[in-house]
């Protein structure tokens, strides 16, 4: 008899372990926190002029689930041209997809404020490693884009 309920508890054990672990992996949530870095950028559009990117670094960081505190956002790219040195930066965040924010943006050129409170997109951002992304002003007169070099999703 203690045999028979040394292995029915066995079993009982087994199977309760085996159900609550599956059921914590589908409960897990989705990824909703993400950021991306790039040294490898590409092209500045310069007030409608464009230029070819000769080195420059990238961090953007970004939610798109609504949390308690609120979705935010942070980008920054600083690429040089030449001699010149380009930085644009997300002001203001308004809003964030997986793929995309939103916002507002001020750009540097040579460390001197060229263009503030363009309103403009980050796009790509779901892009695999390798891919690129862009960021547009709403007027088409200001751009950056660069390669996705790594990218953490949680």
């Amino acid at each position: 008899m203690n045999f028979k309920k040394r292995i029915i508890s066995i079993l009982v054990f087994a199977a309760l372990t085996l159900g609550l672990s599956t059921i914590g992996a589908t409960a897990a949530p989705t990824t909703y926190v993400h950021s991306i870095w790039s040294q490898t950028p590409l092209y500045v559009e310069d007030n409608g002029t464009w230029y070819t990117a000769t080195g420059g670094n990238t961090i953007i960081s970004w939610t798109d689930v609504a949390l308690s505190s609120g979705n935010t956002g942070f980008f920054n790219a600083i690429v040089n041209v030449g001699v010149n040195l380009y930085e644009f930066r997300l002001k203001t965040f308004s809003s964030s997809t997986a793929s995309q924010i939103n916002g507002t943006f001020d750009i540097y050129k040579n460390s001197v404020l060229v263009a503030t409170s363009l309103t403009g997109s980050v796009y790509g951002l779901n892009q695999a490693t390798g891919n690129y992304f862009k960021f547009y002003d709403s007027s088409s007169l200001w751009h950056v884009s660069a390669y996705i070099d790594s990218r953490k999703d949680y």
